[in-house]
């Protein structure tokens, strides 16, 4: 494939699109004029200026809309008015989702109103010590692995908390409870999922003590915590409980709130972790995993879909299309060196290093765009976690573009085989 001139990587890509949209726009001016009057062509372009003018207006309401709810928040005197705040922020963002159909729009929204709940979470959390007599909140820093890791926050995601604070930080145990009460109470931490807390010493420690085979076999080893990147099959250690070490935990953290002096080390020494591992057995042994994930689309071209329950004869995207996707692309850019981004900046730093070609990363970034899409409908529809989709509900051209995005996942899982599973 030819490359364009003054082009590179992701440029390629950027510029591609930019010359779609002129070409479409080009090609219908064209036609308007071709069987048009001077009269006419005036009247055109005036609604056409006017169509924009009100699309802009519409920004403007939204950002108008979407700043006042954020200063609700931050305003918020009790844990209690958070809740119909992220509820009437999450219908603002439906109906600018639904006239849109911009993913990385809502992404961006969903991150924000993520962030202003956990600031004020902090936040209430620390005035809630100070009313109760327990002193006042020590110094730490929030880390999230998930969606909000990734920069992927969507209506209903869910997340893992880390939160890290001094080596000597007095009132720290009462400042945990208090902030996994906020959390819940704020609606971001939902029963059954992770928050940890500790020190930075003890984050280390935690990283250090993860690899049994660096140090001597000890009685009853077998309970050992698990290697990050091995299979979990027993319960992960005391302090992080209902908690195994996966790939994701480590490869999609990021600093959110709190000091960036406690942040910055916890993910270096998360980062360092990935960068031994990366090339060694066991994450190797998880990359032929994920790359074997099946997908919704079989052998002889049929859709997998639910046999029974609530989605029967509908599609799983999270375990056979948005899924493999995500995690085959995270393990790619681990085993590239490529530390933190959600899958679109991976998928263009994939590009940029030549793991991928241009016509596949322009394919996945195209089947990122569908299945996202499809989450976020099947998220408005249920308004809870999950996504699942419809085939029957798909006209041709929907069809063919779901199909199309699963063939692109398909071919990723082909490419991620030759460059890694040799080395298994």
């Amino acid at each position: 494939m030819p490359l364009l001139l003054g082009t590179k990587g992701t440029d390629i890509l950027k510029w591609r699109a930019s010359a779609e949209l002129v070409e479409s726009l080009e090609v219908q001016l064209a036609r308007k004029w071709g069987r048009s009057s001077a009269r006419e062509a005036e009247s055109f372009l005036a609604r056409f200026i006017e169509t924009l003018e009100d699309e802009l207006n519409y920004e403007a309401q939204f950002k108008g809309e979407s700043s006042t709810l954020d200063q609700a928040i931050e305003e918020a005197g009790d844990l209690s008015q958070l809740r119909p705040l992220q509820a009437r922020y999450r219908e603002l963002v439906c109906a600018h989702f639904n006239r849109r159909r911009s993913v990385l729009a809502l992404c961006d929204a969903c991150n924000q109103l993520h962030d202003r709940l956990l600031s004020r979470a902090l936040s209430l959390a620390g005035e809630r010590m100070e009313q109760g007599g327990q002193g006042s909140a020590p110094l730490h820093a929030v880390l999230v692995s998930g969606d909000r890791g990734r920069g992927e926050e969507t209506l209903y995601s869910e997340n893992r908390y880390f939160l890290l604070y001094g080596k000597e930080a007095p009132g720290s145990s009462l400042f945990s409870r208090q902030l996994g009460r906020a959390l819940s109470e704020a609606g971001l931490l939902s029963a059954g999922h992770m928050f940890w807390h500790g020190s930075l010493d003890e984050w280390r420690a935690l990283l250090e003590g993860s690899f049994p085979l660096r140090q001597k076999a000890a009685p009853g080893s077998d309970l050992a915590p698990l290697p990050p990147f091995a299979a979990p099959v027993r319960p992960g250690p005391q302090e992080m409980p209902e908690w195994a070490w996966r790939l994701e935990a480590l490869a999609d953290l990021r600093f959110v709130r709190g000091e960036a002096p406690l942040a910055d080390p916890a993910l270096d020494a998360a980062a360092a972790t990935i960068d031994q591992e990366r090339n060694r057995g066991p994450f190797l042994q998880l990359a032929r995993r994920v790359i074997g994930l099946p997908l919704a689309v079989g052998r002889f071209g049929g859709l997998r879909l639910q046999r029974t329950g609530e989605h029967r004869g509908e599609v799983n995207l999270e375990e056979l299309a948005l899924g493999p996707l995500v995690m085959t692309i995270r393990v790619l850019a681990v085993h590239a060196g490529i530390h933190a981004g959600g899958t679109v900046d991976r998928i263009k730093e994939l590009l940029e290093r030549g793991a991928l070609d241009v016509e596949l990363a322009e394919r996945l970034l195209k089947a990122y765009q569908c299945l996202m899409q499809l989450k976020v409908l099947s998220e408005i529809r249920s308004e809870e976690s999950g996504s699942f989709c419809s085939p029957e509900e798909f006209d041709e051209a929907e069809d063919a573009r779901f199909r199309g995005s699963l063939e692109a996942v398909l071919n990723l899982q082909k490419i991620a085989y030759q460059r890694m599973v040799g080395q298994v």
